[in-house]
Formats: C-alpha cells, sequence, structure tokens
C-alpha cells in the first residue's frame, strides 16, 4: 500500500490511519460515513462526489483494523496555522470500544505535520462528550453543531 500512514513510524499495530487514495478506501471512506452520519440518523442528501474530498490541502482519512476500515474523517487545511476536522464516522459495530480515539491520534499527527496548530470541529451535539474527553473545548455552543477547538501540542507525539 502506498497511501500515507499515520502514526509513520514503523511500528507493527493492528491499527493505522491512512491517507485515502485507493478506489476501494473511497468507497469504503463514503460507506462509513454514509452509514454512520446519514443512514443513522435517516438524514439523505449524502454526497460521495462532493468536491471539498479531494481539494487541495483536504486529507480524507482511513482508520484501518488489521487492513479493515472502521472509521472515516477529513483534515481540512486553512491558511492560518488551523485546520477544520470533518465528518468524523466510526461504523457502528466498532464504537464505543476507542477507536475514534485512535482515528483522532493520527489525524492530530498528521495536522502536526502540516504545522497546524489549532483544530477545529463542528461537532453533533451529540459527539460534544466524545471531544472534550479528548481535551477539546467548546468555543460556540449555539446552532445544531456547537463549534470546538483544540490547541495541538508541538514537537513528537508517538
Amino acid at each position: 500500500m502506498n497511501e500515507p500512514r499515520f502514526p509513520n513510524d514503523e511500528r507493527e499495530d493492528p491499527w493505522i490511519v491512512v491517507q485515502v487514495s485507493s478506489d476501494e478506501h473511497w468507497n469504503a471512506y463514503h460507506d462509513i460515513r454514509r452509514a454512520v452520519l446519514f443512514e443513522a440518523r435517516e438524514l439523505i442528501g449524502y454526497d460521495a462526489n462532493h468536491p471539498d474530498d479531494r481539494r487541495d490541502g483536504h486529507f480524507p482519512l482511513l482508520l484501518l483494523l488489521e487492513n479493515t476500515p472502521v472509521g472515516a474523517a477529513r483534515l481540512d487545511l486553512m491558511d492560518d496555522a488551523a485546520a477544520w476536522v470533518r465528518t468524523v464516522a466510526i461504523s457502528a459495530e466498532c464504537q464505543g470500544k476507542g477507536y475514534g480515539r485512535t482515528l483522532m491520534a493520527g489525524l492530530e499527527k498528521l495536522a502536526s505535520q502540516h504545522g497546524v496548530k489549532r483544530l477545529l470541529v463542528n461537532a453533533a451535539r451529540d459527539a460534544v462528550g466524545f471531544y472534550g474527553a479528548l481535551g477539546w473545548t467548546v468555543v460556540e455552543a449555539g446552532g445544531e453543531t456547537p463549534v470546538l477547538t483544540k490547541e495541538l501540542r508541538t514537537g513528537p507525539q508517538w
């Protein structure tokens, strides 16, 4: 597999976060997001061809557990050492097992490698506690999706 892997420290882990590039991984990325963020919430309108997924500076990511895709997210770089975290989803059968934390660790590693110092996310209300447990703070509580932020540490994280 030629996809960038995070953490990239040559460890043999049962999990790895990869940047999506192969057709197989694009399909898994969209399947997870569609099932968790749309179908499970009885929403319609998922767009597997949304241009933001392939825009420069946007990094679609998959969490693989023993080469099986179990989570998806996207990191969107901004030009002020900040980045937005988008569409974080863990497959239903894997939720509540720490894989969301693992996915976010890989995403933060990638963000740090790109000089990001601050992450932002529009979180679903039912995900605010998840982000809070990972050190995120609410900066805008109103609306359907509160905005949270997290300052990233500098230096090695692994």
